[in-house]
């Protein structure tokens, strides 16, 4: 374990925003986000197994999971104010020596078009260059995901080629790469 998983594991990263905080998934965060993440309009565009989406509790034991390990760093994104769970946005597959992650979010429908996922991914973005040290980070987007091409692109990633993938539902699935490279929110 290294010294910055060790670290994470002692006191998980409280990130803030101007309208949001990312925070680490509470067991109290499981009904809302199997309701999130069993959505269609969600479902459609996320690699998710579907076997975790049995239950909320089984999702949620499934990023649990993740935290003991730290193969993952899985923020819940709440409003301000309102303090709702309105979506997660993830750094996965983290390669603490290749100083390298992949980039997941998701924002429940009922907020989307509204900046939020643009907002947390800047604030995960900046978290992963800043306090990680990640020298690169990857994005997938399905070419059918306008919205999110926008929001990677907005978060400065620039595409980088094509992937094909099994889906959610076993299918296969043509996605868009994109990568962030470099040092991104130096001035």
């Amino acid at each position: 374990m290294t010294d910055m998983k060790e670290q994470l594991r002692r006191q998980f990263p409280v990130l803030e925003s101007e309208r949001l905080i990312l925070r680490r998934l509470l067991p109290e965060d499981a009904a809302a986000m199997f309701r999130c993440m069993s959505d269609p309009a969600v479902r459609a565009f996320t690699e998710m197994n579907p076997g975790k989406l049995l239950f909320p509790g089984r999702l949620y034991r499934y990023f649990e999971e993740s935290y003991r390990f730290l193969r993952d760093l899985h923020f819940a994104v709440i409003r301000k104010g309102e303090g709702d769970w309105i979506g997660l946005c993830s750094l996965q597959y983290w390669d603490v020596e290749g100083q390298k992650a992949r980039l997941g979010y998701l924002i429940s429908p009922a907020h989307w078009n509204q900046g939020y996922a643009t907002e947390a991914v800047e604030r995960v973005l900046d978290f992963a260059v800043s306090k990680l040290g990640l020298s690169s980070v990857e994005a997938r987007c399905s070419a059918d995901n306008p919205a999110s091409e926008r929001v990677l692109k907005k978060c400065g990633l620039r595409e980088s080629g094509h992937l094909v993938t099994t889906g959610g539902m076993g299918e296969r699935v043509q996605l868009k790469r994109y990568l962030f490279e470099g040092k991104f929110f130096e001035t």
